[in-house]
């Protein structure tokens, strides 16, 4: 199964859900509660899918240079990743977006986000608007979370100024925050 065709089926699911660092999964009522943060979403959807060699390899590499403290990466983890993804067999490293590839964003603070990128609305040469799956805290514009936390789909914006990224939530309750930005793709 490909990245779209399971998020095509993932959200005709009745599911809940709501951001939260615990990265657990329980049944309420019959159905099924997603209390995961933006990382811990994306390496479950990654594990369900079947990428288990890109995301073995990716723990790999992560114990060996004694960055991961449990079993799954954190955003902070791509810039040092980026530097040597000439290690990785299993990842692209991609220059721009693609629908379905991962956006990691890193801020200058070491926190981050990141999330799957569902289409590409506009792009040129110093902006680009994209459609992204995530849990997120912060709702985005036009997005389909109802509660405003948890699993959803909602738009995005970066910018390239003066030499820097700059990644906009489109959340008013988020500062627009320069930033690293990375695009991947695991290889199955």
């Amino acid at each position: 199964m490909n990245i779209e065709q399971f998020f095509e089926q993932f959200f005709k699911k009745d599911f809940i859900s709501e951001y939260n660092h615990s990265n657990y999964i329980n049944q309420i009522n019959g159905k099924q509660y997603f209390h995961m943060d933006c990382s811990g979403f994306v390496y479950w959807c990654l594990m369900q899918m079947g990428y288990t060699r890109a995301l073995t390899e990716l723990r790999i590499f992560l114990r060996q240079n004694s960055f991961i403290k449990i079993n799954r990466f954190y955003c902070k983890d791509f810039s040092f990743i980026y530097q040597h993804k000439q290690d990785f067999k299993y990842w692209n490293f991609l220059t721009s977006p693609l629908p379905n590839c991962i956006l990691i964003v890193l801020f200058p603070d070491g926190n981050g986000h990141c999330m799957f990128v569902k289409e590409i609305i506009n792009m040129d040469n110093n902006k680009m608007r994209l459609r992204v799956i995530d849990s997120t805290h912060y709702a985005h514009k036009n997005d389909t979370r109802i509660d405003n936390t948890g699993i959803g789909i909602g738009e995005i914006e970066i910018s390239f100024k003066n030499g820097n990224y700059v990644y906009d939530s489109c959340n008013k309750s988020l500062p627009t925050r320069n930033a690293e930005i990375y695009f991947v793709s695991p290889i199955k």
